[in-house]
């Protein structure tokens, strides 16, 4: 006799007890991942170099000069910038016509190396007002090791600390993506040996920008950054500006924004920058650069037909955040060729 077959009964409330189970596994199994996740994103973070907390006393000169805060004679100030490719030919000229027309009252002086720049390059610089002075390459310590490669050539900044031998007393230090926008003689009248402003990169930081600097430049003070260039432990990634906050430290005047208006702050906070905009005296094109095209190895001079392309291309950079702030730069290399016409076509024909 043949019996139908009964299936076993079925225990609803244990099947969906080990659906539970498994799901609790799987999202804590997920959990965990993530978890883990974190955890190596924020050991692989790094630290930001704060040179306070990593202090090694390099002997920096004193906070104070000494000397009065009074006028100083014009012939002994000095506008300083540097020039280290010809790529950079136009904003050098630009940088230095912005200083006339602010009716900033020093010498124009810009140290290069000899053996990088050409006839025509320098001619232009000439044209602006700006008085050439040969300087050697002071060479990356560890032989550039860790260095990004575009600023293996900026150690040759600090020569700017032996500009006594001519006769500077104070100086005030430009990088040529800068443009005056006001008068800056009151920097020449401050009482401290060092003055830079905090830097925004990612985020409002402790740490100055090299790319504007209001020093004296004596001799001793070059020397001694040389005697512990290559023993100085600091982030080689920034090369000299990092060297830079690490000498000086303590000794350090924080001046405001307004003196090195980096575009960065325009990007982390739009309505401090409105706010500050009529205050600028020099901007700093670090978010976009309006006369060469960045992250290029090209070191040629560019024509005047790339510069108004690569103008065109800055102002639509970053979805045209700083198309105002390249058009300032932009007005005043077109008063510049207005006015120095004859002087750059000569210069370019050589």
């Amino acid at each position: 006799m043949a019996y139908a077959y009964t299936p076993l009964p079925i225990n609803k409330n244990f099947q969906a007890s080990k659906r539970r189970k498994i799901g609790g596994f799987t999202l804590a199994g997920l959990a965990g991942i993530i978890f883990l996740w974190v955890c190596f994103k924020l050991l692989r973070t790094k630290t930001p170099f704060v040179p306070q907390k990593a202090f090694q006393d390099l002997h920096p000169p004193s906070l104070l000069d000494g000397l009065s805060s009074t006028t100083v004679d014009p012939r002994k100030t000095a506008v300083v910038s540097t020039l280290y490719t010809d790529s950079l030919i136009w904003g050098t000229a630009v940088l230095g016509y912005s200083v006339r027309q602010a009716n900033v009252s020093s010498r124009l002086l810009l140290p290069y190396l000899e053996d990088r720049i050409y006839s025509e390059a320098l001619c232009i610089a000439e044209a602006v007002g700006w008085e050439r002075i040969v300087v050697p390459l002071i060479s990356p310590p560890h032989n550039g090791k860790g260095i990004h490669h575009r600023f293996s050539d900026q150690y040759t900044k600090l020569n700017i600390w032996g500009l006594d031998k001519i006769g500077i007393e104070r100086a005030v230090y430009l990088d040529s993506d800068t443009l005056v926008r006001r008068n800056i003689n009151e920097l020449f009248q401050l009482p401290f040996t060092f003055g830079a402003v905090p830097d925004v990169d990612g985020g409002f930081i402790v740490t100055f920008n090299a790319g504007v600097l209001a020093l004296r430049p004596p001799s001793a003070v070059l020397d001694q950054m040389k005697s512990v260039l290559k023993t100085a432990v600091y982030p080689l990634q920034q090369a000299e500006q990092s060297f830079l906050n690490l000498f000086f430290a303590a000794n350090v005047v924080r001046l405001p924004y307004a003196y090195n208006a980096n575009l960065g702050i325009k990007s982390e906070s739009p309505a401090l920058w409105e706010s500050m905009k009529d205050e600028i005296r020099v901007v700093h094109y670090t978010g976009v650069k309006p006369f060469v095209r960045e992250h290029s190895d090209n070191t040629a001079m560019p024509t005047e037909a790339e510069i108004d392309a690569i103008l065109r291309e800055a102002t639509l950079r970053h979805d045209g955040l700083f198309a105002e702030e390249v058009d300032w730069w932009h007005y005043t290399y077109i008063d510049m060729l207005m006015e120095l016409r004859p002087a750059i076509r000569a210069c370019l024909q050589r």
